[in-house]
């Protein structure tokens, strides 16, 4: 899609105009139209074909923020797929401070997974967007910074998306490596080999049940000085996830594959990161493994060592992207030096359980730092929701044989999850996102087709910009 900016003109013969509308101006439109035909609400659509005008509601004024305006933009450019309109032209006169969201949204909207199918549908060619000539400049800077976002978002989407037969540790370790040369990232990969060497216990139990082998995949921006330590952020890929022994029934298990959506939303945010050249000091560690019931797989019952020494009970062996990110957060922590950590999961369907397909599951252990998530998350209109994280919670992970157990019933679930995590921060500020109903969506949304979302990556990208 080829996106530009423009000073009101009259737009191409051959481009549909999209309005932005809120609903007290519903009343305004001409020819006057019912609200039956066009409610003003959020995402409300009518379309004139006489004059290839798209309005889009944008619901109670005093309501309207970014989030609107990329959700709004988002149906728009979905309409129009769908109608087979690839050219647009987008009125921002009224919005110019909401250029950012807008392309970002258009930029979103335009993503389908089609890599397999014979017949694709229909892309957007082309966006304009105008707005007033005292506020182009400006426009054109957020416009670029929105399309950058929307892009990494779109990466981590389509890696999301692969099928495990092609998409598993080492191919994934492969796709970082090529991120790293294309934006100057440096990419760390630790192989089995690496692993044991290493003693990452965790990594090593997860995965000794797959004939490919799990990986640690470390990338690097170092856009602050020297001296500054890094924020971490830390994303569990689990490529396939059958269960391992603790096998989980047959249905559905094919939405497996998005396991690993924590992991590819640091994989996209490292990209924007990097494109966008943030001056900040990052880290990215990525811990990927495919869970299955091989001769070999871990088993509920064994005690394993991670990466920083603790002794972990396994109970069940679903309750695995715990297990991976215990050796990866402890790296954070005791390798990088991290700052403060910030790790993305698909972890539990107790968060989903709890909050529906409406928010991810919050949690932290520094007050000061959350707040900080809390805001970007918001900024970037994404929706967490703050969870507890009781002491009652770590004491249901105490294990009679370890130090810790890897679950601690059905009790809790999001929360003694979160509360095992914490352990392997210790003193480090963190924070957690279990983002298991957020990573993907079974059917379209009005502003985004299904499959992988690239939940996560604009927040990542936002803590990061103003921390």
């Amino acid at each position: 899609m080829k996106i530009t900016f423009a000073s009101e003109a009259a737009p191409a013969k051959d481009a549909a105009v999209i309005r932005f509308v809120p609903r007290d101006q519903r009343a305004k439109l001409k020819p006057a139209v019912s609200e039956e035909e066009f409610s003003g609400k959020a995402n409300a659509l009518l379309y004139s074909r006489d004059t290839g005008t798209l309005c889009v509601g944008l619901g109670e004024r005093a309501k309207i923020d970014a989030h609107t305006l990329r959700s709004a933009a988002g149906a728009a450019a979905m309409f129009l797929k769908k109608i087979g309109r690839t050219r647009a032209v987008v009125q921002l006169a009224d919005w110019p401070k909401f250029a950012g969201p807008v392309v970002e949204g258009m930029v979103l909207a335009d993503y389908r997974f089609e890599r397999f199918k014979t017949k694709k549908s229909t892309v957007l060619e082309s966006v304009k967007i105008q707005v007033l000539a005292e506020d182009l400049a400006a426009a054109k800077a957020a416009g670029k910074h929105g399309e950058t976002v929307g892009e990494a978002v779109n990466f981590a989407r389509d890696v999301a998306n692969q099928p495990a037969n092609l998409l598993y540790p080492e191919t994934l370790a492969d796709r970082a490596e090529k991120l790293g040369r294309d934006f100057d990232l440096e990419v760390t990969v630790f192989d089995e080999k690496k692993l044991r060497a290493g003693k990452f216990g965790g990594l090593i139990a997860v995965g000794q049940g797959s004939v490919r082998g799990p990986r640690l995949i470390v990338i690097e921006h170092r856009g602050g000085p020297k001296s500054e330590k890094p924020i971490a952020l830390v994303g569990k890929a689990i490529t396939f996830d059958t269960g391992g022994i603790s096998i989980k029934p047959a249905a559905n298990m094919e939405d497996m594959i998005f396991d690993k959506c924590g992991g590819m939303a640091v994989l996209g945010a490292m990209a924007a990161l990097a494109e966008l050249k943030v001056k900040r000091n990052v880290v990215g560690i990525i811990a990927s493994a495919e869970n299955m019931p091989g001769g070999g797989a871990y088993r509920p019952g064994d005690i394993i060592t991670t990466y920083d020494g603790k002794h972990i009970e396994i109970i069940n062996t679903d309750a695995e992207g715990r297990v991976v990110l215990a050796d990866a957060i402890a790296y954070a922590r005791l390798d990088c030096k991290a700052s403060a950590i910030i790790d993305l999961a698909t972890l539990t369907g107790a968060c989903g359980v709890a909050l529906g397909e409406y928010a991810a599951g919050f949690f932290t252990n520094d007050d000061a730092f959350g707040k900080r998530v809390l805001a970007a998350a918001e900024k970037a209109g994404e929706r967490i929701w703050p969870m507890p994280l009781f002491t009652d919670y770590e004491e249901q992970i105490k294990s009679d044989v370890a130090l810790i157990k890897n679950s601690g019933g059905r009790l809790g679930g999001a929360c003694t999850a979160a509360a095992f995590l914490k352990t392997f921060a210790e003193d480090t500020p963190w924070a957690h996102l279990d983002i298991a109903l957020m990573a993907y969506r079974e059917k379209d949304r009005a502003d985004m087709a299904r499959g992988a979302t690239g939940f996560g990556v604009r927040t990542l990208v936002q803590l990061v910009e103003g921390y």
